[in-house]
């Protein structure tokens, strides 16, 4: 067995695990973690919970596993991680959320966190969608239904057209900034499954003016903007490798690529230029840092990242026959071979950081303080530390790991 089938068999294990999928008798069965603590927390929101985006993307990987092994269990997991989202979703009609999916459930409190997100629930909607063209089950396809038409009325439109969504919404604020990634990929999702969906004409054409502001915000390098700031009306100048991937690739499939099927033009175009620009920041040892601004760049990597680029890379070698690409998709690989958990628990997943250091939890919390008064008082877009996500294994890295090394396996 080669070592990327070894890593890819580790990984799928790690996926159907407890660790990742909940198997209790509440509500969050089904359902998969956002991620898991490899030390103790010091924040009541760095508990375990379940992340019903990550949850859509479950759905997703578990049908194409199904589809690539001919497995059973993967479809019957999928059907189960359906029905925890329907469980998330509010069905209050005197809410203005009415529709929308919780963006998180803490099994331990048995609580719904109180904020709705905009890109999670068209994530959802996509699985939902995705999960009734395999089981005909109407009450999946009822469900996305209202998931899509909360988000139109999130959508964020300036000089009468849209240019994205609202990112968040709780009770307590509502979000201001709008991600230039969401601009593309959620109308993506909900163009993909527009049949499905019942969208109108005018739905159609908002999701294509979103998309349009979104490419504009390309920069001359390649990369996607880290957010636009409606209140200073201008775009952060980060990039954050892992939201700048998004419209290359994510679970839901090539955004920027398959858009051009739906006869949006130049995204292709837009897409090779992204993916030269990865390829040319993708570190010697294949991985990517977390945040990049101007020549500059963050002490840490991030595996999220390097899952997406693997598949983004893999995509454009096929659609190119760009060597070059074959050989980022390679560096890609050998860096989630390398540094893929091999020994306790936590076999098969991926430090969200790397290099993942140490600190004791009094440094951590001391660390986090100054990163919390440093944002309030600052004026730099530069995001240097992040204590906060030390020590945590993340379950969305393992899934872009799989589809990536699966995907790899098929062309080398």
């Amino acid at each position: 067995m080669s070592e990327i089938d070894s890593s890819l068999e580790s990984s799928i294990k790690f996926l159907t695990s407890p660790l990742t999928i909940d198997n209790s008798n509440t509500k969050a069965n089904g359902g998969f973690y956002g991620f898991q603590n490899t030390s103790a927390v010091f924040r009541k929101t760095d508990k375990p919970f379940i992340f019903y985006e990550i949850t859509g993307y479950g759905i997703n990987l578990l049908l194409k596993l199904h589809n690539w092994y001919q497995d059973q269990k993967f479809l019957d997991l999928a059907k189960k991680a359906g029905d925890c989202i329907l469980l998330a979703q509010l069905k209050n009609d005197k809410s203005k959320n009415y529709g929308a999916i919780y963006d998180r459930f803490y099994p331990e409190n048995k609580e719904f966190y109180e904020t709705f997100h905009s890109y999670p629930n068209a994530v959802c909607a996509g699985a939902l969608c995705e999960l009734y063209q395999q089981t005909k089950d109407e009450k999946l396809r009822n469900a996305a239904k209202e998931v899509t038409q909360w988000l139109f009325h999130v959508l964020v439109k300036q000089d009468d057209k849209c240019i994205g969504f609202r990112e968040f919404h709780s009770t307590n604020q509502e979000s201001e900034k709008i991600f230039p990634y969401e601009s593309i990929c959620i109308p993506f999702i909900l163009l993909k499954f527009q049949d499905e969906l019942e969208l109108s004409n005018n739905q159609k054409k908002q999701l294509t003016q979103a998309i349009s502001w979104g490419l504009e915000s390309q920069t001359g390098d390649g990369f996607f903007p880290f957010f636009y700031s409606q209140s200073d009306e201008k775009f952060n100048e980060t990039a954050y490798s892992h939201f700048t991937t998004y419209p290359l690739y994510n679970l839901m499939g090539y955004p920027l690529s398959e858009l051009e099927d739906f006869g949006i033009t130049d995204c292709f175009n837009s897409y090779v230029k992204c993916g030269k620009w990865l390829a040319k920041v993708q570190d010697k040892n294949g991985g990517f840092f977390t945040y990049y601004f101007q020549n500059e760049h963050v002490w840490h990597q991030q595996s999220p990242a390097v899952g997406q680029a693997l598949c983004a890379f893999v995509h454009l070698y096929q659609k190119t026959n760009d060597k070059k690409f074959f050989e980022s998709a390679k560096k890609c690989a050998d860096w989630l071979v390398k540094n893929q958990i091999k020994d306790d628990q936590f076999k098969g997943s991926y430090y969200w950081i790397f290099p993942n250091k140490h600190f004791s939890k009094l440094q951590k919390k001391i660390m986090y303080a100054k990163e919390r008064f440093s944002s309030k008082f600052s004026d730099s877009d530069q995001i240097a530390d992040v204590s906060s996500l030390l020590d945590k294994i993340p379950v969305w890295p393992v899934q872009f790991a799989i589809e990536g090394l699966y995907r790899f396996n098929q062309i080398k």
